[in-house]
């Protein structure tokens, strides 16, 4: 019997070590209830390090010459691999779903499944033999999967910590573009102007490594593809439009964009945004400089230094066309 249940833990051990191989991001929800499983993944992948916790300190008490039974490390060794096993499976169809960095998840994914597989594995070495350290070396292999697979989980979720440390935002002016794009005449609003913006203030929370509410605003095509609530851009209305909404919501509502304690858009920033929403959205518009309206000449005289001629004497002017 006890070849046989080991038969079972081992079998499942290498059905978790190999479940990464079948998985596809971006998959659609096949029944109703996967997306409310998948739910439960930020609830349920804290029981398996709780478990892993509980089992160092056993290990610990037992260094320290204290008697444990060995009935009650089994009992945790089997919630370990179960509350594995149910954080593996939620955490496989919420990555199925799509809007994660696919490097991040499929890291991700890997290290959670050796973790599941070891615990499995374990099981069956406790069932075949009581050498100490086969479950010394199985504690340590556990410890380090579980790093493995946490820093892509947060990097995935909580993005890079030190993206928003306050050396880096005391080093950062309010309006750091970045390296802009050069500007001819006509030029493309959207690539000269409201992506810059994008970049400097939005892409953090909503860029490739990190996509709050699956929203990402660092190409045209995500921003008009939307996110967890749909599209976020309604050409032509920029008043309907929900990228507007949540940039204009008080700066204490929970759902204001940025969040309150973010480099903040400016309201000649947002006005940009909206006049660019209003005339279409479009990636591919072109305008002159003297076409330019009055929502966008602040953005091109202060960061391009456009809209400005040389006088006769040889000093800047702003232009009054």
């Amino acid at each position: 019997m006890k070849r046989f249940r080991a038969f079972i833990y081992i079998s499942l051990a290498v059905l978790f070590a190999a479940a990464p191989l079948l998985f596809e991001a971006g998959e659609e929800a096949s029944s109703p209830w996967t997306p409310f499983i998948a739910s439960f993944h930020p609830l349920v992948l804290h029981l398996p390090i709780g478990m892993l916790a509980a089992q160092l300190a056993l290990e610990l008490a037992r260094l320290c010459g204290k008697n444990v039974d060995r009935g009650i490390r089994n009992f945790l060794w089997h919630l370990t691999a179960l509350s594995a096993t149910v954080s593996f499976a939620t955490g496989y169809l919420l990555g199925e779903e799509g809007g994660y960095e696919q490097e991040l998840l499929t890291d991700h994914l890997w290290a959670a499944g050796i973790f599941t597989s070891i615990c499995w594995s374990t099981l069956a070495i406790n069932l075949l033999t009581t050498h100490r350290l086969l479950r010394v070396f199985s504690l340590a292999a556990l410890c380090c999967s579980l790093v493995l697979a946490s820093h892509p989980g947060g990097l995935m979720v909580h993005g890079d910590p030190f993206a928003n440390a306050p050396w880096k935002k005391a080093a950062s002016p309010e309006n750091n573009y970045g390296l802009l794009p050069e500007v001819g005449d006509p030029f493309n609003p959207y690539l000269a102007v409201i992506q810059p913006i994008m970049d400097a203030k939005c892409v953090s929370c909503h860029g490739e490594e990190k996509k709050k509410g699956k929203l990402r605003l660092d190409s045209f095509d995500a921003i008009m593809r939307g996110g967890d609530f749909g599209a976020c851009v309604e050409p032509g209305d920029s008043y309907n439009s929900l990228l507007v909404e949540l940039l204009e919501y008080p700066i204490d509502d929970e759902d204001h964009m940025p969040p309150e304690d973010e480099p903040q858009l400016t309201q000649a920033e947002i006005d940009v945004i909206k006049w660019w929403i209003d005339n279409g959205a479009k990636a591919d518009q072109s305008i002159t400089r003297s076409e330019a309206p009055e929502a966008l000449k602040p953005f091109l005289v202060t960061n391009y230094r456009l809209l400005e001629k040389p006088t006769e004497t040889g000093d800047p002017a702003t232009e009054t066309e």
